[in-house]
């Protein structure tokens, strides 16, 4: 188990825990509880009743950084719902259920829980998108923006605004210049080769995000983590997590696709769906580094503060393929306006 499971209890004691909020908030009796590879944000379980499968997402109340996500749960899981229920996402987006008190979550001293139905596929993650898929997101991410018109006010109106604020650049660059060396320890031997490159990466943010908050931009409703991860083919492609969900403009839900060899052909797919006439080379670029500093900033924290979410592995070479992706930063302004 990893460390965010043992903080609530041994296996058994999560495994009673999930059993008694199932049957108290939603009257499942669960017949089979089996842990499931999760995100960042929260730990995932396959749940078996007595006739259907569920998804539970498990969230611990006590890491500062999933507060945030906990945060988001009564903001966008009324417009999952009005989206699975309106529109013709229906079949590209997972049900939520709500407890039998009609609420979206339960929780006890530990741990939030967020059930949903248990849809059988598999999430792309390292593989490419094939031609077909390619086709389903844009015209996913097409439909989704161009519902912004639709949507009702009041569910828009619950919903972030993109403010291009940059508070993870000056938390980053506050601990590169004064806690970073204050332990001697793995943090400190991968990043150190690094700081320079971090900390003008971290000045040039200041400069875009200065600029897009002057700049007259579109705004549409964005899912805001459209990652391969996040990208799950059932028998239809299924886009999920939602807790990112955000007005911004187009560029937010785009940037993980124009730097693919496909972009072309999803840009052509998703203007039959959504207008996208005018280009920010300024969000893209702003985007592209936000992704990379943000992710970056996350795993040393896990690190150096507030435990692992996975392993020390996986988390180690995130963080060193993030570090040097950024260092070859510099060139994705020139690649994209050629290739765009």
């Amino acid at each position: 188990m990893v460390e965010e499971v043992e903080k609530g209890g041994s296996w058994t004691e999560i495994n009673n825990r999930i059993e008694a909020i199932l049957r108290e908030y939603y009257d499942i009796e669960a017949t089979r509880i089996e842990q499931r590879t999760g995100g960042w944000s929260a730990l995932a379980f396959l749940i078996e009743g007595k006739n259907m499968k569920y998804f539970l997402k498990v969230y611990n109340k006590h890491k500062p950084s999933v507060i945030q996500w906990i945060d988001a749960i009564d903001r966008y899981i009324p417009l999952v719902k009005w989206i699975y229920d309106q529109t013709e996402l229906n079949s590209n987006i997972v049900s939520p259920i709500s407890t039998k008190f009609d609420v979206n979550k339960c929780e006890d001293e530990c741990f939030l829980y967020l059930l949903s139905e248990y849809v059988q596929g598999t999430t792309i993650g390292e593989n490419p998108l094939n031609h077909s898929q390619v086709n389903d997101l844009a015209r996913i991410l097409g439909l989704l923006h161009s519902y912004t018109s639709i949507i009702p006010n009041e569910l828009i109106e619950q919903q972030k605004v993109e403010s291009f604020d940059i508070e993870y650049c000056d938390s980053l660059s506050s601990f590169i210049l004064q806690d970073l060396d204050k332990k001697h320890d793995v943090v400190l031997e991968i990043l150190n080769p690094y700081t320079s490159c971090l900390l003008d990466k971290i000045e040039r943010m200041n400069y875009l995000s200065n600029t897009l908050k002057h700049k007259a931009l579109k705004y549409v409703l964005c899912h805001a983590d459209a990652h391969n991860w996040n990208i799950m083919q059932a028998e239809n492609l299924m886009l999920i997590d939602w807790e990112c969900v955000k007005m911004a403009p187009q560029e937010q839900d785009l940037i993980l696709i124009v730097t693919e060899p496909y972009a072309q052909q999803f840009l052509k797919e998703y203007r039959k769906h959504m207008n996208y006439a005018k280009i920010d080379i300024d969000a893209f670029e702003f985007y592209f580094l936000k992704r990379k500093l943000e992710d970056i900033w996350e795993w040393i924290k896990d690190l150096r503060y507030e435990g692992l979410v996975k392993s020390e592995d996986i988390t180690l070479k995130l963080l060193r393929t993030t570090l040097k992706e950024c260092s070859r930063a510099d060139r994705f302004r020139l690649d994209l306006e050629k290739l765009i």
